[in-house]
């Protein structure tokens, strides 16, 4: 009697985990999510000056999913931030520099789905991608300064060499 009861522990233990796995294997099996370009790289930029590029976003699930961008680290602005995507279906969304102080920044953008419409079902689990993001912003005190400099050395350059001339007569 104390066997047959060892036994039915064992059996009970071992159906709930593989009962567990049957139900998430449909969930994630099918579930995927791609973005191209893999990695954003905007250069330098100025800081009063935008820059944009574009990321593709695709669908490669069997079914209709809802995508949600979240940017991390850096001040993007992403249009559109969230969308529904149907299957095998791909969608361009513009990133655009938001960065107002000189620097060198790196974040990424996270594109995450989950099963689209109101009452999606199964456990609500999705796919994401990270797409690293890189840019410099460059001051444009700087480049004025530069100008300013340049000019005054010019001048200070002509006022010697009238100086020069007067001293020889």
């Amino acid at each position: 009697m104390e066997r047959s009861s060892l036994l039915h522990r064992a059996s009970n233990r071992g159906i709930i985990p593989l009962f567990l796995l049957f139900l998430l294997i449909p969930q994630v099996a099918g579930i995927g999510i791609g973005a191209s370009p893999d990695k954003i790289e905007f250069g330098e930029v100025r800081v009063k000056e935008g820059a944009m590029r574009e990321l593709y976003v695709v669908n490669t699930d069997d079914e209709a999913e809802q995508v949600v961008l979240i940017v991390e680290g850096v001040d993007l602005i992403v249009n559109p931030q969230e969308f529904d995507l149907s299957a095998k279906e791909s969608r361009v969304v513009s990133i655009s520099i938001d960065q107002k102080n000189a620097g060198e920044y790196n974040g990424s953008i996270l594109i995450m789905t989950r099963p689209s419409g109101d009452n999606p079902g199964g456990l609500g689990l999705g796919a994401g991608v990270r797409v690293p993001v890189s840019f410099v912003v460059k001051d444009e005190i700087f480049i004025k300064t530069l100008r300013v400099v340049g000019g005054l050395l010019i001048a200070i350059a002509f006022v010697v060499l009238l100086w020069m001339r007067r001293s020889k007569v």
